[in-house]
């Protein structure tokens, strides 16, 4: 079995704490630690920071996503769209 690696832009289910089950897109990834968004609870401009053992990877990638938050721009609401989507 292959470990997926997490990426920006990738989609995440919570596995532990309180958020147990929500699905998140990351938005930054530091070693061991990644930086969700679901952008209406945790907006990409705060993300939540969790460990990577406890979150799930889903098989989903949005590189749209990943490429407007590289500039910087507010992706919010298509954060939100891509999670509906899934």
């Amino acid at each position: 079995m292959k470990v997926q690696e997490p990426i920006r832009g990738g989609a995440a289910q919570s596995l532990a704490g309180r958020d147990k089950g929500r699905l998140y897109l990351i938005v930054g990834v530091q070693g061991e630690w990644l930086f969700l968004s679901d952008g209406k609870y945790r907006p990409a401009e705060t993300p939540k920071k969790k460990n990577r053992k406890h979150v799930r990877l889903l098989p989903h990638f949005h590189p749209e996503i990943a490429a407007r938050l590289d500039e910087g721009k507010d992706e919010n609401s298509a954060i939100r769209a891509a999670l509906k989507a899934l």
